[in-house]
């Protein structure tokens, strides 16, 4: 059997909660200013403040900016998570012969399969979507649900391994 490897890069849409901490950071930068503008012996260092703050209002935003890359080798699944197109970190090693069950999201033939878990993996764009499929497997005892969107190319490449598993 050849080699199999497949990569791709799924990009996390801000939802309300996002959209709502990234308004508090901003809030929260304002009213440090704001704060600073009234102390008197801050009005010295000003624009230090004002720049700290700037900076720190940024350096928050941006953590929100994530993308998921999902690569696929020979069975071996790794998802990774990149933060600002800058900082990588690996948050699921697995094999694919380990799912239970593999089912699309949208499809409600299969809530009994998917209905008992214990933890919640999303590694999806935030919205729900043809591409977008449940895998239940258990991991440290745990029996987890991972949401992920593989495009068609690596969807086939991981029914090539676990072609029972698959529902459609």
């Amino acid at each position: 059997m050849n080699d199999v490897f497949n990569e791709q890069l799924v990009a996390r849409k801000p939802n309300q909660k996002d959209l709502l901490k990234k308004v508090g950071i901003v809030g929260v930068g304002i009213i440090l200013i704001f704060v600073a503008l009234t102390i008197d012996f801050l009005m010295a260092f000003i624009v230090p403040v004002i720049v700290i703050v700037v900076v720190g209002v940024v350096f928050f935003m941006r953590r929100y900016n994530i993308e998921y890359e999902y690569v696929f080798t020979n069975g071996d699944l790794d998802i990774d998570r990149i933060t600002n197109k800058s900082r990588r970190k690996q948050v699921l090693s697995i094999s694919v012969k380990s799912f239970e069950t593999m089912v699309p999201a949208m499809s409600k033939n299969y809530d009994n399969e998917i209905s008992r878990f214990t933890k919640v993996f999303d590694f999806g764009s935030g919205t729900i979507t043809d591409q977008t499929y449940i895998v239940i497997f258990e991991q440290d005892k745990e029996r987890v649900k991972m949401i992920f969107e593989p495009n068609d190319q690596m969807f086939k490449a991981i029914r090539a391994y676990i072609p029972r598993i698959i529902k459609r």
